[in-house]
Formats: structure tokens, C-alpha cells, sequence
């Protein structure tokens, strides 16, 4: 205590002072023992420095790599963000569109059971009279027949049609909008107007049961009760009945029954 009252004296201060030789001493050694405390602590002080010195650039280049990695994941984070929102608008794309197929689907039924209603009134009707025909049978010229326009087939006859629900009954042919559509054979109109879902509609009557049937044209050229030759223009292909490209829609009839026409046209 006396060598922290006395301020740390020098030793040559403790040989000048005028006190007495033991205390000088006495002084001296804790003036010893404060100093090398004094070094003791200014050795850990400095070593710790040059520890701090050591780990600081250790932690600067942890700190980078936790700011990458942070960056990494809100990045990550909004990848993950943006495909979650893409998803649910893929879902809800999906189901509108299941929807959409689900009211075409009705809707394809719905103009199917007309046009069977409308077919199974006219095979009543002929039925009880005869068409007396000049030239070949309809029979007679099977295989042999032109198609009703020049396109390409975009539908086959007993294709899926509608989602595997409905098949196609007759073929969908691809064709400019104002391309001749000409009678496959002799006959007689017997309906010649528009119809809901196959638009501007004619079919013909070729007898012994049998009838064309030519849809979505844009103009009709016959009306119901007229006389066609085979190879005579009776319309002309269009999009009528809700068709988003122009095309024609053709069936051939036996006994109310659809039959394939590759059977009976050629090319």
C-alpha cells in the first residue's frame, strides 16, 4: 500500500529519500513485484491485441460469407415466392379451362341430341315416300364419289371428339372460307336453313335411305325441296355455328345411322 501512496517511486527516488534504509528496502521489492505485475498485465493486454488482431479478419470474412448466405436465401426465397405464384396461376388456368371443357362438353351434347332429333325426323318422313332417282344408285357409286370440298381432314370419322366423350360421326374438313362445297351425289334437299351448333346446314336425300349431310357453311345456295346433280354447288365453306377456323363438316347416312364417307369418296 505505501508503494501505491507514494506513486510508484523510481529506485533511484528510494536511494535519494531520506528514510531509512529497511523501508527503502522494503519499498524497493514492492516497488519490484508492482512493476512486474504491471508488465504481467501490459503482456496480456498486448497478447490479447494481437489475438484480436488474429481473429478480427477470421470474423470479417465470417460476417462476408453470413451476408452472402443471407443474400443467398432471400433470393432462394423469392425464387420460391414467384413459383408458388405461378403455380396457383397454372391452377387456376387449369381450372378454368376444365370448366370451359366441361360447358363445350354439355354444349356438344346438347347440339348432338338436336341434330339426332332433327335427323330422326326426316328419316321418319322419307320413309314413307320413295325417291325415284334418274342414273347410278347411291349404292352403286360407293368408293367412287368426290369429297363434298377440296381441304385438309381435320377430323376423322370415330375420332375422339370433345374429351373421349364424343367421337366424330362424320369428318371435319379444312378449307378456305368461300370454297365450293358441291352435292357427293343426285338427290333432293330436304333441309336447308341454320341450325344450332352446325350453323348454315343442308342435307340432301339420295334415296334407298340414304343422306349427305354438309355444315358451318357461310351461304347456301339450295333451299329445302330443290332438286342437286351430283357435283353441283350447293354452299359454300364458312365458320357459321360457332367454328373458329372455316371448315366443312360432312356425313353420310344410312337408315339414321352415320357411316364413314372415306368409304364412299375418293382422294
Amino acid at each position: 500500500m505505501a508503494a501505491y501512496k507514494t506513486g510508484n517511486p523510481s529506485q533511484l527516488q528510494l536511494l535519494l529519500s531520506q528514510s531509512q534504509p529497511d523501508t527503502v528496502s522494503r519499498m524497493a521489492y514492492y516497488n519490484a513485484l508492482l512493476l512486474a505485475d504491471r508488465q504481467t498485465a501490459i503482456n496480456s493486454y498486448q497478447a490479447t491485441l494481437a489475438e484480436l488482431d488474429q481473429i478480427a479478419p477470421a470474423i470479417e470474412r465470417q460476417t462476408e460469407k453470413l451476408s452472402q448466405t443471407q443474400a443467398q436465401l432471400n433470393s432462394r426465397y423469392q425464387q420460391l415466392k414467384s413459383r408458388k405464384a405461378e403455380r396457383q396461376r397454372t391452377l387456376a388456368k387449369l381450372d378454368a379451362s376444365i370448366a370451359s371443357k366441361d360447358v363445350r362438353l354439355q354444349k356438344s351434347h346438347a347440339e348432338r341430341a338436336h341434330l339426332e332429333k332433327i335427323l330422326g325426323e326426316i328419316s321418319r318422313q322419307l320413309s314413307d315416300t320413295a325417291l325415284a332417282l334418274p342414273g347410278q344408285a347411291f349404292t352403286a357409286r360407293k368408293g367412287q364419289m368426290g369429297w363434298p370440298t377440296k381441304g385438309h381432314m381435320k377430323a376423322r370419322f370415330g375420332s375422339n371428339r370433345a374429351g373421349n366423350s364424343l367421337r366424330w360421326q362424320g369428318v371435319l374438313i379444312g378449307a378456305p372460307e368461300g370454297r365450293d362445297v358441291k352435292a357427293i351425289h343426285q338427290g333432293r334437299v330436304v333441309f336447308s336453313e341454320y341450325m344450332r351448333g352446325q350453323g348454315m346446314l343442308i342435307i340432301v336425300d339420295h334415296g334407298d335411305n340414304y343422306l349427305s349431310l354438309y355444315a358451318h357453311n357461310q351461304v347456301l345456295f339450295k333451299e329445302t325441296g330443290d332438286w342437286v346433280a351430283a357435283g353441283e354447288v350447293i354452299a359454300e365453306v364458312g365458320t357459321s355455328g360457332g367454328q373458329q377456323d372455316p371448315s366443312l363438316y360432312f356425313e353420310i347416312r344410312h337408315a339414321g345411322k352415320p357411316v364413314d364417307p372415306a368409304h364412299w369418296c375418293r382422294g
